[in-house]
């Protein structure tokens, strides 16, 4: 397997600064604007940054054999790139056990098409003779008689000749639920989303999914299938501008107006006892 391995990183805001130990100084007219827009800076990374789950979102964005549109495609070395996107599939952190993780596939359209299988990899440096992986789908989904093969190197795809290493067969889901969502555990192994983040033996793809009720094209039903992989990291579009309520406007202005107001109090009071 080839070790293109993309680390997954939470991103963090730190913000640090020294107050001086001399309260006289702290509201001096040179110090306040570093003062001011350092805590304005603090209350609105502390209140309105988003937490940040760890998950890798993989664009099912190449056809391993299949037809799209008028082009047929018959597997081979490549993944074909097709500048379109038959969804996404998710390797995220379990939210009540930290050992495990879960896997989400969300094909294009609404209540279109079905999963009937799908190949994940995994880390290399940590399979050996113990690696039982066990996978449990969560309702509606239910997983079929063999739910998951696991051969290090080894599982091909629709006559793909590049090798992942686990084959997942969920009951075929139907077109009112045409998405799908796992729960993978090995052992007493903790598992890392980022322990999946690795590519087949050609470097070419992350997972590979067997799509049926496909009518030729993403999101359009029919009664064909397609082998499609992932070759890219999904990239959601850019989030709008947070803009702060007014209340928090006010309360920053009142803040600074305050601290404006002991400025000059402060000079005031010094210049009295110079003159005194």
């Amino acid at each position: 397997m080839a070790s293109s391995k993309f680390p997954s990183e939470k991103l963090s805001l730190t913000i640090l600064f020294h107050l001086p130990i001399n309260m006289k100084n702290l509201f001096s007219t040179s110090a306040v604007p570093f003062f001011l827009a350092a805590t304005a800076v603090v209350i609105s990374s502390s209140a309105f940054s988003p937490a940040h789950a760890a998950s890798f979102t993989y664009n099912l964005d190449c056809v391993i054999s299949g037809t799209v549109g008028t082009q047929s495609y018959s597997g081979g070395s490549t993944c074909a790139k097709v500048d379109t996107s038959f969804g996404t599939l998710t390797i995220k952190d379990n939210g009540t056990d930290a050992k495990k993780v879960d896997v989400v596939i969300d094909l294009a359209g609404t209540k279109k098409h079905k999963i009937q299988t799908f190949y994940l990899n995994y880390n290399d440096s940590k399979f050996n003779n113990n690696t039982l992986f066990q996978i449990s789908a969560a309702s509606p989904y239910a997983m079929g008689t063999n739910p998951i093969t696991v051969k290090e190197n080894n599982q091909k795809p629709a006559g793909y000749q590049g090798k992942l290493d686990l084959n997942i067969n969920p009951s075929s889901t139907g077109a009112t639920n045409d998405g799908f969502t796992a729960t993978i555990s090995l052992n007493n192994v903790d598992l890392n989303v980022a322990d999946f983040n690795f590519k087949d033996t050609l470097n070419q793809i992350f997972a590979a999914v067997h799509i049926g009720n496909y009518g030729n094209n993403p999101g359009v039903s029919g009664a064909n299938s397609i082998w499609v992989g992932s070759s890219s990291y999904y990239q959601a579009p850019p989030k709008i501008k947070y803009v702060p309520e007014p209340r928090i406007t006010i309360a920053l202005a009142l803040f600074a107006l305050g601290a404006l107001a002991l400025i000059k109090k402060t000079n005031s009071l010094q210049s009295s006892q110079q003159h005194c």
